[in-house]
């Protein structure tokens, strides 16, 4: 093998680019859009703004009124059951005396051990009423041969300010067996 020089292609020089003078005054014009908002961009990104503001306070007042509803219902539900327990702690003789309406705001507690009357129920009870009502009736059971069974039906339920039932409870009890 013969060592012959190989033919390389040129490779081109750089060409050196002009270097801008400055400028003796120091500034510079320039024919690019300026950097700052219009008066048209900055009136729609305020339009954007303000409904957005517009729906999350529309998005709290709903949540708001969600949860007063909410405490209405469970205080409503705790009202209901504390009447219930009291009808049911007394004898079956005298389940009656605690039969009627209850007005706004005089919702009464169950009787403490000990007292000769019932309190009234906290000032966050206030905006409800209660209906107790107590009925005898006859309750014919038919997975026992149809057995039936004297007792009373209670039927508590408490009542909003805007005239709602927003709790209801029915308990059976049966009459005290005679000996």
């Amino acid at each position: 093998m013969t060592n012959q020089p190989t033919q390389s292609t040129p490779v081109p020089m750089p060409v050196p680019m002009p270097v801008p003078k400055p400028n003796p005054t120091g500034w510079q014009v320039s024919m690019r859009r300026p950097r700052g908002f219009t008066l048209l961009e900055a009136l729609i990104a305020s339009i954007i703004v303000s409904m957005v503001a517009a729906t999350a306070s529309m998005s709290v007042a709903v949540g708001s009124s969600i949860e007063q509803q909410n405490r209405l219902s469970v205080l409503a539900m705790q009202a209901a059951e504390l009447q219930m327990s009291s009808v049911l702690e007394q004898s079956y003789e005298t389940m009656n005396t605690l039969a009627g309406t209850e007005a706004v705001g005089q919702l009464l507690a169950p009787k403490r051990p000990g007292a000769t009357a019932r309190e009234p129920l906290p000032a966050t009870f206030s905006e409800l009423s209660r209906v107790t009502t107590i009925v005898t009736e006859n309750r014919t059971l038919t997975q026992y041969n149809n057995y039936t069974v004297s007792g009373k039906r209670i039927d508590v339920t408490v009542i909003g300010a805007n005239g709602l039932t927003l709790a209801r409870l029915v308990r059976f009890r049966g009459a005290d067996p005679t000996t």
